[in-house]
């Protein structure tokens, strides 16, 4: 116990010392996923959400990296701040995110957002999805054409889902 001021100076430092030194051995350890990692995910959601749409007779979603690039960020976003919704913190919707990346031609869009930190990010949040009817209603839209996915991996390990659906005038 210390004793003086200066002793118990001393000992709150060691103590902000050793928490510091410690964390990266507790949970807040950065969960690492490479980049290859990341899109072999988003790339088989985007394959098994196009299994279910065309189990239903309706047109397969064509990613476009442009939607890909502001699911993403979404993602990313969600992952560092810890939050899940449609609407960042500063009231950003998916159209005005869409918007402020420069992509526009899109006369309809939606978008289906989840987390999990189940070892198969992917079935787990398409599960979700299909169980929930608004979620239901985006993934087998018959209005959308297009697509856009980004996952991240927040530093506790939990997985960020962000996938844009869109309607692009049929050339």
């Amino acid at each position: 116990m210390p004793r003086t001021l200066g002793q118990a100076g001393s000992f709150l430092v060691g103590i902000w010392l050793a928490l510091l030194l410690l964390q990266p051995l507790g949970t807040g350890a950065k969960a690492a996923q490479s980049p290859a990692e990341t899109a072999a995910l988003e790339s088989a959601l985007h394959t098994a959400i196009n299994e279910l749409r065309a189990e239903q007779g309706l047109v397969r979603l064509q990613r476009d990296a442009a939607l890909d690039a502001v699911a993403r960020a979404h993602s990313e976003d969600m992952a560092a701040r810890h939050y899940l919704a449609h609407e960042t913190p500063e009231g950003l919707t998916p159209p005005a995110r869409m918007k402020r990346a420069g992509v526009v031609g899109y006369s309809l869009a939606g978008e289906n957002v989840g987390t999990t930190t189940r070892s198969n990010p992917n079935r787990e949040i398409i599960s979700a999805w299909m169980a929930s009817p608004v979620h239901r209603d985006n993934v087998l839209a018959p209005a959308f054409n297009a697509t856009g996915v980004g996952i991240a991996l927040s530093t506790d390990g939990t997985y960020y889902f962000t996938q844009l659906y869109g309607t692009r005038p049929r050339r």
